[in-house]
């Protein structure tokens, strides 16, 4: 008689055990078979029911188990080219049964099946997770994910880790893995984070709402993140985490390295405004960040001021009575940041800039900069105390580079070459004395 462990074996053992196809196939449908069954009894109609919220549920979880018979069919009956991504995800909490079993041993068994050359994209959501399931699950998820995210769900004590942890290392593809489920401790959020560093290829990850209000680890996992060099992030999610910097400066600092990093999540955290300072000043020397979500944190208006100096140019100037902000002058828009688009405030000006490629991100900065000078009557001063030199002799380089950037951006009139080149002759008449110098 054939045992549990036995048939583990067969299953692992692959090609060269006795098992056929038709043995596979005939197992999996003495289960569904089994579990249809137990589910008939179980919603078999009672005089003494009454229709009710248990009756939605009933028909809520009967379409999660169908949706896991026909991802499961698709996996066994040949078209299993045909399907990159498994995404198991319940529109309300889908809790634990044991009726289920035979389902997740269904889809374990069928994803065994699948080749190894051929990865796809797994996803569990919004599901309660116990022991058994997990260990269905790990046993078949490997070799075979490029991404993988486990969402929104329920674990018994060390599961949640522990799956996480046995599918970054039975998956040395995997690219991606995203998990947003609560930890309980942060020895178990070390382990999490020291199974992704050593992973050689995740490079797109998120650890977004693991860490519950009052606990103090979110920041220890940023740090950790953050402070190897071998890893190559491209995109990281760590919104959610009640983190609280203190002071440290480990975030900007990896700001400030210029690491691959092109998508930095930190919305729903706890950082202030001199955090935003200290990133303000590294976002100066980093043009491989392309966005950064700052949305509900607890810094202030000045926060938001110092942002506007990474990717604007504001010029912040310390007071008596602490920092203020002067208008953008051609320095400070020439080297502030004009890669990085920032999400998370209500100022227009800051969500607007950095929306299209570097080079048109600063031109449209200079324009608008121009603008602003010529309705002051004051572009001549600015454009003096810029240059330094003779600006009759830079004018035709001068008015070349702003007849270039009004056709790349498509100005409006008001700001065409003509019109700032009359603003300019009304400031600074003896630019007509010099034409035909400046006509050559």
């Amino acid at each position: 008689m054939e045992t549990k462990s036995s048939k583990k074996r067969r299953f692992d053992e692959g090609q060269s055990a006795a098992v056929t196809m038709e043995d596979v196939q005939r197992i999996i449908d003495q289960r569904v078979l089994q579990a249809e069954q137990a589910t008939q009894r179980e919603q078999a109609p009672c005089p003494l029911a009454k229709s009710g919220p248990q009756q939605s549920v009933h028909r809520r979880d009967d379409e999660d188990f169908e949706k896991i018979k026909k991802i499961s069919e698709k996996l066994r009956d040949g078209t299993v080219n045909d399907l990159t991504k498994i995404y198991l995800q319940s529109a309300v909490p889908l809790a634990h049964d044991d009726i289920l079993i035979p389902h997740w041993s269904e889809l374990s068994d069928a994803i065994q099946l699948r080749g190894e050359g051929d990865p796809f994209s797994f996803a569990l959501i919004n599901v309660q997770v116990n022991r058994s399931i997990k260990d269905i699950m790990s046993q078949s998820l490997v070799l075979k994910c490029d991404r993988v995210g486990l969402h929104m769900n329920r674990f018994n004590d060390q599961d949640g880790i522990d799956l996480a942890v046995e599918i970054i290392q039975n998956n040395p593809p995997m690219n991606q893995f995203g998990f947003n489920n609560s930890i309980e401790s942060e020895e178990s959020a070390n382990r999490l984070c020291s199974s992704i560093l050593e992973h050689p290829n995740i490079q797109r990850m998120g650890l977004a709402g693991c860490c519950n209000e009052g606990a103090t680890f979110g920041y220890s996992m940023l740090k950790t993140l953050m402070s190897s060099p071998a890893r190559k992030f491209v995109r990281l999610h760590l919104g959610g985490n009640h983190i609280r910097t203190n002071g440290c400066s480990i975030l900007p600092d990896y700001i400030a390295s210029n690491p691959p990093l092109e998508l930095l999540f930190l919305n729903v955290n706890h950082l202030v405004d001199d955090d935003l300072r200290m990133m303000s000043i590294a976002l100066k020397t980093n043009d491989r960040l392309k966005e950064l979500n700052l949305n509900r944190n607890d810094y202030t208006p000045i926060g938001t001021k110092w942002l506007e100096v990474a990717v604007r140019g504001l010029r912040p100037v310390q007071t008596a009575t602490g920092s203020s902000f002067l208008d953008p002058n051609f320095d400070s828009v020439f080297d502030c940041n004009h890669t990085c688009r920032i999400n998370g405030t209500s100022v227009s000006m800051l969500e607007d800039s950095n929306r299209s490629s570097p080079l048109e991100n600063k031109m449209r900065k200079l324009c608008d900069l121009i603008d602003m000078h010529s309705l002051r009557g004051d572009l001549v001063n600015e454009l003096q105390r810029s240059v330094g030199r003779d600006l009759i002799t830079l004018m035709p380089f001068l008015l070349q580079r702003i007849e270039a950037i009004h056709l790349r951006l498509q100005t409006s009139p008001l700001s065409s070459p003509l019109s700032i080149f009359l603003g300019l002759l009304r400031e600074m008449p003896e630019l007509l004395e010099n034409r035909r110098k400046i006509i050559e």
